[in-house]
This record gives C-alpha cells, structure tokens and sequence, in this order.
C-alpha cells in the first residue's frame, strides 16, 4: 500500500446515536491493529478525518531499485537516488550495468555533501546498497529549520566579523564550505514532508500538528537554502578581495543590519509570532531595502572594474537574504490566518 488507495464504506447506526464505519482488513495488518486495539480519529480543519493507531507504528522498511545502464546519464542516476531518497525510502540499491568507477564516485560524494544518515552497506562493480540509519522522528521539521536557522547565521556572521577586524582567523572557504550543512538539513527535512505526505509517517513523528503546516514547512526549507547559498556566495567573493576592502565598515553595517532581520524572521515563524512577522515586514524589510540602495550608489563609485563587480554582487546577495527573509515572514501571516 506504498500507493494512495481509495477504499468506500457504508456508515453503520448502531444504538440509535453511534455512527460505526469499518476500517480495511489490509491496513489494518499492515500498521498492526488487532481486537481492541485503540485507534486516534483527528479531525481535520478541512472536514476530513485522519486515522492511525494510537501505539507507534511498526517501521517499515522501504526498499527502491535504481538501474545504471545505457542511454541512462550519470547525473540522471544521481538525481533518482536523491528522488528516492526524499521519497522516504530506507534501502535504496543502485544497480549498474557496466563498471562505472566515476559514478560509484559521484554517489558517494553525493552521500557524503547532501544526505544526512545514508551509509553504504555493500558496493562492488555491480551495485551498490544505501541504507538511511536515521528515523524521522530523530530530528523534527522544526528543529531541522532551528538547526538551518544556525548554520546560515553563522555563514553571516563570520564574514561580518572579519569585515570589522574582529577576528583574523577566519577561513572564508571554509564558511562557503558550510553550505554543505544546510543542505544536508534541508533534504532530511523534505524527506521527513515527503514522509508525512505519503503516510509513512504521522505529523506528531515529524514535529507537525497540522496537515496544513507542510507547505509552509516546505516553502521555509526552500528559502533558507536560498539565503545560505547566497552566504557562501558573499564569503567567497570576499575572499577574492583585498583583506581590507573599500568601504568595510559601511559594509559590516549593513551585513549586520541583515543578519538581525533574517534571525528575527525565522524565529517568528518558529514561535508563530504574527506581531513580529507584521512589524519586521513594515518597518525593517523597507528599511533595509532603502539602506542597501544608499550603501550600494556610495560604494559603487571609484574603483576598479574587478572590485565593483565584487562589490555589486555582495550587496545583491545581502538584498536577496532580505528578499528571502521576507519570504519567510509571508509564511508566518499565511500560517496564522484564522
């Protein structure tokens, strides 16, 4: 029953006032439920029913069979082991028609720089077995948006302090590098959505109360991937700059200035802190937006050609953190509308 499966039954009345409704002998057997086994009914905004059983489902093992072979790329491969990996499968067996060293490769740097929890259990020339270790319920959605939340914060930050001569120890590849965090982070927390979606989880196992919650998850997963890849983008123009650029403090600033506004917005999503949402969207998003436009007409005059295109494209990617942000803060009015 890994497919949706519609089933009809006749409502029952039974003592004059109890509806009585049968439930499927195959679910029934897959999820465990015997005589007098206890079931939860929730009802749905949307005048729906879910039912599960009260006790914690038995884990199934989801298996799922990708082919290598002819007229097959390598990428497509790649993008189909991802796609089941997000689909929440628990063993994924990729099999491989001709020895294809470079693409062994490739899935397993893939592994390694995308998927939280896949192992490889056996490889050979033939095939090779994934296996995802980490359940849904070990890290929450809302969790896994704190955790994005974090990792992004710092991409930020570190560059900030750089900026103000702060600190000197600083690695600008390395915090580009950290890009690898958040998106590990956000493809465990689509497949735990995906998960939800296609019942192999309940919304409590994933941190969820409502059905309507995982769109808005979805939406925040996306753009806080958004925001730290424009992170790592300013780390690593920065680091083809001189130590000590035109302008750094103006910059430090207004950097500054971002990273409150994106920290502010994910934590009024996480809290469901509609007030802040309103207030952070019609005073501080124009706000910032008017400063970048100031910093941007200020520093983009009198120098080199190299260093203004720098220039230009770092005050962008802040513009975008705040775009993004913003985004983030719709999320939150949307959530909240009663």
């Amino acid at each position: 029953m890994t497919a949706a499966t519609r089933f009809v039954r006749r409502v029952q009345l039974t003592g004059g006032s109890t509806y009585i409704v049968s439930i499927p002998k195959e679910w029934a057997s897959i999820v465990g439920i015997e005589k007098g086994s206890q079931v939860v009914l929730q009802l749905e905004p949307d005048g729906s029913i879910r039912l599960k059983p009260s006790t914690r489902r038995p884990q199934v093992l989801l298996e799922a069979e990708v082919r290598a072979g002819e007229g097959v790329s390598r990428g497509a491969v790649v993008r189909e082991v991802l796609s089941k990996y997000l689909l929440g499968y628990k063993s994924i067996r990729v099999k491989i028609e001709r020895e294809d060293v470079e693409l062994r490769k490739m899935l397993r740097e893939i592994m390694v720089s995308r998927l939280i929890g896949a192992e490889v259990m056996h490889e050979d020339s033939r095939e090779l077995a994934i296996q995802v270790l980490v359940n849904v319920e070990d890290i929450p959605v809302p969790d896994v948006v704190a955790k994005m939340r974090d990792a992004a914060q710092g991409m930020i930050e570190d560059p900030i302090a750089l900026l103000k001569g702060e600190r000197r120890d600083i690695d600008l590849e390395e915090v580009a590098a950290r890009d690898d965090i958040v998106d590990k982070l956000y493809f465990y927390g689509l497949r735990q959505l995906y998960s939800a979606v296609r019942g192999f989880a309940g919304l409590e196992e994933i941190g969820l109360s409502r059905l309507e919650e995982i769109l808005p998850y979805a939406m925040v997963l996306k753009n806080l991937e958004r925001i730290s890849d424009h992170a790592a983008f300013i780390a690593r123009m920065l680091h083809q700059m001189p130590k000590e650029p035109p302008g750094r403090g103006e910059l430090a600033e207004a950097a500054e200035a971002v990273a409150a506004f994106f920290r502010q917005s994910v934590d009024a999503f996480l809290s469901r802190d509609r007030s802040a949402a309103n207030k952070l969207l019609d005073i501080d998003a124009g706000r910032l937006r008017e400063h970048d436009r100031e910093l941007a007409n200020r520093l983009l005059k009198g120098y080199d050609t190299d260093l203004l295109v720098n220039l230009r494209s770092i005050i962008g990617s802040y513009r975008r953190i705040v775009e993004y942000s913003s985004d983030i803060l719709e999320v939150v009015i949307d959530l909240t509308e009663r």
